[in-house]
């Protein structure tokens, strides 16, 4: 397995209701996305088909919900998913926040497995990087203090990126005033006019 899909495959493990079959599939889906999954092989894309009927717990989801909830404002990506359905629910609306919720849980592994790479890249090259919340028109109020945190490969923690979250790593390519006036900076001289 690549290290870009490492970050997800270990969100993953967390995930109960999954044969070790269909956790194969999904880091497969991942690798190559959706359209060719299901060009390439049909096994993988039984394996979602088969997902999206399943009731599964997803731990990390569960946690975001409960922060969502007791804060009253939940993202944009949660539409359709601030409440489990009750018990009397009608099947169809059952199987609508299923496949919400499905959805949802592969573009969360997606974005953490794209952030895992974007973070080696960078570090590979020698770079900073910085979060950087993309710019959808909605708030979020998980994400809002993170962004233009700086992270570092191995020293800093990057901040939990939360399922539906909008914010990608992106590589710092402006020296902050202080760098450029601290003592190991280069000074260029200039005639006054």
């Amino acid at each position: 397995m690549s290290k870009r899909l490492d970050a997800a495959a270990l969100a993953l493990d967390s995930i109960q209701g999954f044969s070790d079959d269909e956790r194969e599939a999904v880091v497969e889906f991942l690798k190559v996305g959706r359209a060719r999954v299901a060009a390439a092989r049909e096994g993988p894309a039984r394996a979602m088909t088969a997902l999206a009927d399943r009731v599964f717990t997803w731990p990390e989801f569960d946690r975001w919900q409960g922060i969502f909830a007791a804060r009253g404002a939940f993202p944009a990506r949660w539409d359709g998913l601030q409440v489990a359905p009750e018990p009397r629910t009608p099947a169809a609306a059952c199987a609508a926040y299923r496949l919400r919720k499905l959805d949802l849980l592969f573009e969360w592994l997606d974005t953490l497995a794209r952030g895992a790479a974007a973070l080696g890249h960078y570090t590979r090259q020698g770079m900073r990087v910085r979060i950087v919340r993309q710019e959808d028109g909605q708030r979020c109020p998980a994400c809002e203090s993170f962004n233009g945190h700086e992270v570092r490969y191995g020293r800093d923690i990057v901040p939990p990126i939360h399922p539906g979250c909008r914010c990608v790593l992106m590589a710092v390519t402006a020296i902050p005033h202080d760098e450029r006036t601290g003592p190991h900076a280069r000074h260029r001289l200039r005639a006054p006019f």
